[in-house]
């Protein structure tokens, strides 16, 4: 075993956390914050992406400062491994919290809520998504502060490398993914961040995982289906705000989930709004530490409330007005024989600014011909809904700004784009009087589409068998379904379907939109053998079942007419269960008051086969008689 270093760098006092096949997870003291703070490390002797992704983390946190994300503080090589130097959080993850309470009350769980989506609101805004939103990359302190850990499969819009989340990989964690990260988790957006925070309000309220288990064709199709038990099937009472998080998060159309983690914030402080929110933190913080029979917060006085919001409307209110007036009355008069009034228009075309991964982002700088330094934009407003193929049109409420150049920077489909103007200074003269502004618009083409090479690997479902040899790939065209190999060529920039088939298989289809970017396409289809059916039927009433000495069975749903899903079903004694399963060896056995008979059958695709189970002089017999469905 290697010798744990007492210093690495300049940090002193060094011990092992956790140590792992990449690399380890050290504690130190931070030279000049004589502070103890985290060192992780990773070994370059890995895969190279794994390298890369460390490395973008470290870039990603190092320009982040908000209390609710841990803090990067530095990140270095030293020999054959890089570190990554951030904040100590002495408490512990939700997912400890959770193992040990099982599920919290739903003041504690607003206030981890409302926290976890600041977080996420705060790397939205600057074009990063998380990716692996779960209770274990949420720590908790022993004061009852939340950090959001870990960004080491995060998506940013500025990141040009795109070979380290490749067509059709798929990262995250299973159950807590949102049903179109299993298709392709490079172009996700905010919203797998929200599912994924709305699957964790669902752990904390109830203590269970509305989808449970790994990476199977059960939690996909679960998933994409939106089937889930109600939370409060598993806890009564639970705080409706809560309740309408997970609703509006956890919808399997991102088309009808939340757009934002904005409602999220909102309905949380519903929550919130009664209590004082340093007795919710200390009462976070003494779950964390272990203590017991901690006294709940009470409320506070509902009319101090009232006059608190009525207050905050007003100072609202006032604040507006203030702004309209400053904005098209005070600043011209006052500063517009040296200011412009410059308002920014863009517009986004076609299927590509519909479906980009990465949101829209402009960025302003003023041309001084020496630092450009970066002016704070408003936020881009999007004029109306639109649907797929339509121009997305954004607008900005107008800002006040020094006459002279400036440059604008747009991030849109992985690509950017500058342009440079010059911002008069506003005039009474210009038409429109005190209301004139420059309006900048902004056109961004069209990205070029080119051809996209497809390749597919199928597999068995069941047995996880390859199928590559036996299956074909079609492309579906309005003449009908043409065989991949024939299809002249398939481009970027539209939406295609495939079909997969293999003889012996239940087909699979897969509509995708290739975006102008994509230059090559993977599709990982696990196909589900088509079912066989056997019948069971018994004339002994107290006998008891088995298959493969089993009471329950992997059995189909849903059959004959629409999606197949494999799930557990109970062997029942009554006469004429049909079970819809996968072919193959079964053995059948029947049990009577210790008399045992047992059967061997082997099940084919779209066969029904009966099993009797019957006394013949007193001996408990099996007979079958196959016959086809």
């Amino acid at each position: 075993m290697a010798k744990q270093p007492d210093k690495i760098d300049k940090y002193n006092e060094v011990s092992l956390i956790a140590r792992g096949g990449m690399g380890a997870v050290y504690k130190a003291v931070h030279p000049t914050l004589n502070r103890p703070v985290i060192l992780k490390k990773l070994t370059l002797r890995g895969q190279s992406s794994f390298a890369e992704r460390f490395k973008r983390e470290a870039r990603i946190l190092m320009d982040f400062r908000h209390d609710d994300i841990v803090t990067v503080f530095d990140h270095f090589k030293q020999g054959s491994s890089y570190y990554i130097v951030m904040e100590y959080v002495e408490g512990s993850s939700l997912e400890e919290l959770l193992r040990e309470h099982r599920y919290l009350d739903s003041l504690v769980c607003a206030y981890i809520v409302f926290h976890s989506a600041r977080a996420l609101a705060y790397a939205h805004d600057r074009g990063v998504i998380h990716r692996d939103i779960k209770p274990a990359n949420i720590l908790i302190s022993r004061e009852g502060a939340i950090k959001l850990a870990d960004f080491g499969i995060a998506a940013s819009a500025d990141d040009t490398d795109l070979a380290l989340t490749s067509d059709g990989m798929t990262l995250g964690t299973p159950s807590y993914m949102a049903p179109e990260q299993f298709e392709n988790s490079r172009n996700v957006d905010a919203k797998a961040d929200i599912y994924a925070l709305g699957i964790m309000t669902y752990e904390m309220s109830t203590g269970k995982r509305p989808y449970a288990g790994g990476f199977t064709p059960d939690l996909i199709h679960a998933k994409q289906k939106g089937r889930y038990k109600r939370p409060t099937s598993f806890v009564p009472v639970i705080a409706k705000p809560l309740l309408k998080i997970i609703r509006g998060a956890m919808r399997s159309s991102r088309k009808r989930r939340y757009h934002s983690v904005d409602p999220i914030i909102r309905q949380a402080r519903k929550v919130l709004e009664p209590y004082d929110q340093d007795e919710v933190k200390n009462l976070l913080g003494a779950l964390v530490r272990g203590e017991k029979d901690i006294p709940a917060p009470k409320p506070r006085k509902r009319r101090l409330r009232t006059l608190l919001r009525w207050l905050g409307i007003l100072a609202a209110a006032g604040l507006l007005l203030w702004g309209v007036y400053a904005s098209t009355l005070f600043q011209p008069l006052v500063l517009g024989a040296t200011h412009g009034r410059l308002r920014i228009h863009l517009e986004v075309p076609g299927l590509a600014g519909y479906y980009a991964g990465n949101p829209v982002k402009a960025e302003l700088f003023a041309d001084d011909g020496k630092d450009i330094p970066r002016i704070s934009l408003p936020a881009l407003i999007p004029l109306g809904f639109v649907s797929k193929g339509e121009t997305r049109r954004y607008t900005t409420l107008p800002l006040m700004l020094k006459s002279g150049m400036y440059r604008i920077k747009v991030l849109y489909a992985g690509q950017v784009y500058w342009k440079s103007f010059y911002l008069p200074p506003y005039s009474a003269d210009v038409q429109g009087g005190i209301f004139a502004e420059t309006v900048e618009s902004i056109q961004l083409p069209e990205i070029e589409s080119g051809p996209v090479e497809i390749s597919f690997n199928v597999y068995d479902a069941v047995r996880g068998k390859s199928l590559n040899d036996q299956s074909l790939a079609y492309v579906v065209t309005e003449d009908g379904a043409i065989p991949l190999y024939r299809f002249p060529e398939i481009t970027s920039g539209r939406v295609w379907r495939f079909i997969v088939r293999s003889r012996g298989y239940i087909e699979q289809v897969y509509s995708l939109y290739l975006d102008p970017r994509e230059s090559h396409l993977t599709i990982n289809a696990a196909l589900l053998p088509r079912p066989a059916f056997l019948r069971l039927d018994s004339d002994v009433p107290d006998a008891e079942i088995r298959i493969n000495d089993s009471r329950t069975v992997d059995a189909y749903a849903d059959v004959p007419d629409g999606t197949y899903l494999i799930h557990s079903v109970a062997i029942e004694p009554a006469d004429g269960q049909i079970l819809s399963v996968a072919p193959g060896r079964y053995r059948i056995s029947f049990e009577r008051k210790g008399e045992k008979t047992v059967y061997d059958i082997n099940l084919v695709s779209d066969e029904t086969a009966s099993i009797l189970g019957k006394m013949d002089n007193g001996t408990l017999k099996i007979v079958r008689e196959p016959r086809r469905r």
